[in-house]
C-alpha cells in the first residue's frame, strides 16, 4: 500500500467517521451512485468501524456492478489500511466478511482480491488463517515437518 493512500485514508477517517451513522447504508450508496469516490468512502467508513463492512457487502450484493466494484475496492482498501496499522483481528473480520456477503457470484469478491493483490479462488480458501496466511495468535498448528513434538503454540 503506498504512503499516498495511508495518508489519503486516514485524512478521509475524519472526514467520513459517523457519515454512515448518520444515514443508512443504502442511502449512502445511492448518494454517491457510481462515482469512483464511493470507494475511499466505503475505505474510509469500515476503516473507522470494522463492523460496517458486513452492511455495505449486504446492500451492494444488491446493488449494480459498478457499486459492487466500488464497495469491494473500498474493502480492499479498509483492509489494506487495517494492516497498515497492525490491527490484523480488524483486517482479518473485513477479509471473512467480503468472503461470506455475496448470495450470488458478482464482482465484490473479485474487486476486493484485486485490491489486495490475491487471487480471487485464495482469499478466501484462507480466509479463517487471518490476514496473511499465517496462524492466529492462541490457535494450534500442527507441526508435520519433524522435531518438537508435533504441536506449536503461537
Amino acid at each position: 500500500m503506498s504512503i499516498k493512500l495511508i495518508v489519503s485514508s486516514a485524512m478521509g477517517l475524519a472526514l467520513f467517521s459517523g457519515v454512515v451513522h448518520a444515514q443508512s447504508v443504502e442511502a449512502f450508496l445511492a448518494s454517491y451512485n457510481q462515482d469512483p469516490a464511493l470507494t475511499i468512502a466505503v475505505s474510509d467508513a469500515v476503516s473507522s468501524n470494522v463492523r460496517e463492512a458486513e452492511e455495505f457487502c449486504r446492500v451492494a450484493d444488491d446493488a449494480v456492478e459498478q457499486v459492487q466494484v466500488y464497495v469491494g475496492a473500498g474493502l480492499a482498501g479498509a483492509h489494506q489500511y487495517l494492516v497498515s496499522v497492525n490491527d490484523f483481528a480488524g483486517a482479518g473480520d473485513v477479509k471473512l466478511t467480503v468472503c461470506t456477503c455475496e448470495r450470488t457470484r458478482g464482482q465484490i469478491l473479485s474487486s476486493f482480491a484485486n485490491g489486495i493483490g490475491a487471487l480471487e479462488r485464495d482469499v478466501c480458501s484462507s480466509a479463517w488463517r487471518g490476514v496473511s496466511g499465517g496462524t492466529p495468535p492462541g490457535v494450534f498448528q500442527i507441526n508435520v515437518g519433524g522435531g518438537g513434538n508435533g504441536v506449536s503454540r503461537n
